[in-house]
């Protein structure tokens, strides 16, 4: 997956399955669809690689990208056959900024709370990760009168 890929290409569409905005898209004779999406978050360019076949979606890797210049703070390659869901994604991402935050913080020798960086991370990529369907759950439930509005 090329991360020049962000900078350069068009959106063509958003993914029903992963709520990603596609940046690639090509059908195989494998049958799959495998596509390149993206999502943004605080500063944050969350790319995910997956492929789409006849009721199933596999999670192949995840590129984490920071800032205008795309500098690479993560890249997950996840193990064959992992079926896509955001919480696998969020999880993998969360695990990863961790991980590399911490190392950062132990080398620079920075005091830092484990406890609240990885409440704070999974927090930010909880509202990137599933806002939409929080909301779309709610205006559903006052369409239909569960809640009054």
């Amino acid at each position: 997956m090329e991360h020049t890929l962000v900078n350069t290409a068009k959106p063509i569409g958003k993914s029903v399955t992963t709520g990603t905005t596609l940046l690639q898209s090509f059908h195989a004779t494998s049958g799959f669809n495998y596509q390149i999406g993206m999502r943004k978050a605080a500063g944050l360019t969350i790319v995910e690689g997956f492929a789409e076949g006849t009721g199933c979606s596999f999670l192949n890797k995840i590129v984490v990208l920071y800032g205008e210049k795309q500098q690479v703070i993560a890249d997950i390659v996840l193990p064959q056959g992992t079926y896509y869901s955001r919480e696998t994604a969020m999880e993998s991402i969360k695990d990863e900024l961790c991980k590399y935050f911490f190392q950062a913080c132990l080398k620079e020798q920075l005091d830092f709370s484990k406890e609240d960086v990885e409440k704070q991370v999974t927090e930010l990529l909880d509202n990137c990760y599933f806002s939409e369907s929080r909301k779309a759950v709610l205006d559903w439930a006052t369409e239909v009168g569960i809640i009054k509005a």
